[in-house]
């Protein structure tokens, strides 16, 4: 079994500086590894037939041969069948350099998902990978249970997949969802799928929403048993963060990074508001429900009283943000936080209704965060 994470992301692949503290902080967890598949890369996905230059390719195997098992994949978009070479030469050279595993990804793709495109894709991937000894994973076009009842054709699909995939080679699945909220269905995925499922995990992800990140812990997300994969956001500090809380779940201890700055405080802050895509942290709930009382007409003291320690640390966050690696990227996100915070501070000190009413309703507020929806409200 392999921990890790999955660069399998829509949106501006990682720089080799990035991806090389990734792959540094997962060295220390045992049988980790990491999966090179961002969609956005041209030549993974869309020009994947082409070959990468040499200062590319160069770069790509820095990563291979270390103490985290490199994945090499390619995603043939709209690929023809007798393109399979294409494919091969494509992954052994990534093999020759000292790849640890490989992986064709079939996800996304604009075709119904019946059966004759599982034997399409199954005999590609065969003809491409015959003769590897490396581990393969591929990915299926059906990879969640919502593509179930959302293709037609989904459980026949699923049928030639079973019967076609070769022996020791696995598949990834997301879960009942894309992103999902509870990793509940992999037995069923088990007997689906024909063998283990790989866990593509979205947990984390945030290319399909704005200025929204999730800083979840993940003690409750190890599935047991089974190979385990964050696909994380784009947005580099919310990856490193992303790591350190996988490496958490894990068993190897909290430990910060030096790159995510000392604003620690600040980061609990966001981690409390940008946890879950369907919820807040527990304390995060808890000041939202004083924060919405205050709003509402309760006694503001307690309210004011975090208010006045939070926003000061989320102002030097702010300001410190474009230093960190990557900062540049966070700073709408963590720019929203802190002005919904202060446009609500700034209206329970008046202890004016018209006065609150004015600034929560005429504020330029950031509505897709959670408080910044619960002064929207306040009408």
């Amino acid at each position: 079994m392999y921990h890790g994470i999955v660069e399998g992301y829509y949106g501006k692949p990682f720089t080799a500086k990035q991806r090389k503290v990734l792959l540094d902080e997962l060295s220390r967890v045992e049988d980790s590894a990491y999966f090179y598949a961002p969609k956005d890369d041209p030549l993974h996905r869309l020009r994947w037939k082409e070959p990468y230059s040499q200062e590319e390719w160069q770069s790509l195997q820095s990563f291979m041969g270390g103490k985290t098992r490199f994945f090499f994949s390619i995603s043939p978009w709209k690929f023809q069948s007798s393109q399979w070479d294409s494919a091969r030469r494509k992954l052994l050279r990534a093999e020759d350099s000292g790849a640890g595993g490989l992986a064709i990804l079939f996800d996304d793709v604009p075709d119904e998902s019946a059966g004759k495109l599982a034997e399409r894709q199954l005999d590609f991937a065969i003809r491409a990978l015959e003769g590897t000894d490396l581990p393969v994973v591929l990915c299926p076009s059906v990879y969640c249970g919502e593509f179930r009842e959302r293709f037609s054709h989904a459980d026949e699909y699923l049928r030639v997949w079973r019967e076609m995939i070769p022996e020791g080679w696995s598949s990834f699945w997301t879960g009942p969802m894309v992103v999902s909220e509870k990793m509940s269905d992999l037995l069923l995925a088990e007997e689906l799928l024909g063998s283990k499922p790989v866990v593509w995990d979205n947990i984390l992800a945030t290319d399909y929403c704005l200025r929204r990140i999730y800083l979840a812990g993940l003690n409750n997300r190890v599935p047991g048993g089974y190979s385990w994969f964050i696909n994380p956001s784009e947005i580099f500090p919310v990856a490193l963060h992303g790591v350190m809380e996988l490496k958490a779940a894990l068993g190897y201890g909290r430990h910060w990074p030096e790159l995510l700055g000392d604003k620690r405080e600040a980061w609990e802050i966001m981690q409390e508001f940008h946890y879950l895509p369907w919820k807040a942290g527990e304390t995060g709930g808890e000041i939202l429900a004083r924060l919405s009382g205050a709003v509402n007409g309760d006694d503001p003291g307690d309210a004011l009283e975090w208010l006045n320690r939070a926003v000061p640390e989320m102002s030097s966050f702010v300001e410190s943000i474009p230093l960190l690696e990557g900062g540049w990227e966070l700073l709408p996100v963590a720019r929203d936080l802190y002005r919904s915070l202060s446009v609500i501070r700034r209206a329970l000190e008046t202890n004016d209704p018209a006065a609150s009413l004015h600034y929560f309703m005429h504020a330029r507020l950031p509505y897709e965060n959670p408080v910044a929806a619960l002064a929207a409200g306040k009408h």
